[in-house]
């Protein structure tokens, strides 16, 4: 069928759009801190200088500390109740402006932030990778998803996949809705998570790493592993963005 001249100017339109978008997903046109235009990178080098990078963590929650651990040495919270997963990268504070461009993210749809934000964890991911076989992005109750339009945790795992080619798998579910974990205490946030994913399909995988923006006592994450690791994976592990200490 032939298409109409105005048809034709119609698909080159959106042709291009989608062009523009995808260069700039590849070649960002501004530093999405500080709107420094020309760099060919998410992050400018004066702001991700300047970014509340943690420096000492539990290896294995991802607690920041004041000082590092001996190797193979984890922090009290995890020798008195241990995690079901087993490593943790979780490269920021939860911190300004961090916290601000994940709130935009995730309550503002601008998702232009997912890969920028998703970026910054990737340094600490890259050495690590044949550690892991799949990414488990951290899914949100079916009604909240369809309300917000997206799922941050998927928004970043799509930009570590690419990078890795670690494959996505999107194997839980949550069973019911949640309250947000933030304003919780230890106890309400423990009692709040609980039961709150099933397996959907076989994980088809074996040392999944779960993906989601923040962690903070990790409770979310203690539940997605234990249902991941009782569906038969051997081991699991996190990355965040952000660790929000309590």
């Amino acid at each position: 069928m032939r298409r109409s001249p105005h048809t034709c100017k119609m698909f080159t339109a959106v042709a291009q759009r989608t062009g523009r978008y995808l260069a700039d997903l590849l070649q960002p046109a501004a530093c999405v801190f500080c709107g420094e235009t020309g760099l060919g990178e998410f992050v400018c080098q004066g702001c991700h200088a300047d970014l509340p990078w943690i420096r000492f963590a539990c290896e294995r929650c991802g607690t920041p500390l004041a000082a590092p651990l001996q190797t193979g040495v984890v922090c009290g919270s995890c020798q008195q109740r241990p995690p079901p997963f087993y490593s943790t990268i979780a490269p920021l504070h939860y911190d300004f402006p961090l916290d601000a461009a994940i709130k935009a993210l995730k309550f503002e749809r601008r998702l232009y932030l997912a890969p920028a934000m998703a970026s910054l964890a990737l340094p600490r991911l890259a050495p690590l990778a044949d550690s892991f076989d799949a990414l488990v992005p951290v899914p949100l109750y079916r009604w909240r998803h369809a309300r917000r339009g997206f799922n941050q945790a998927q928004e970043l795992a799509k930009y570590l996949h690419r990078f890795t080619a670690l494959p996505v798998r999107h194997c839980v579910a949550r069973t019911r809705p949640t309250e947000p974990q933030s304003g919780l205490d230890a106890a309400t946030r423990k009692s709040n998570m609980s039961g709150a994913f099933r397996m959907t399909t076989v994980p088809r995988c074996q040392r999944p790493l779960i993906i989601d923006d923040v962690m903070t006592t990790g409770e979310t994450c203690r539940v997605l592993a234990s249902t991941l690791l009782a569906a038969g994976v051997e081991r699991v592990g996190v990355l965040t963005i952000a660790h929000a200490s309590p």
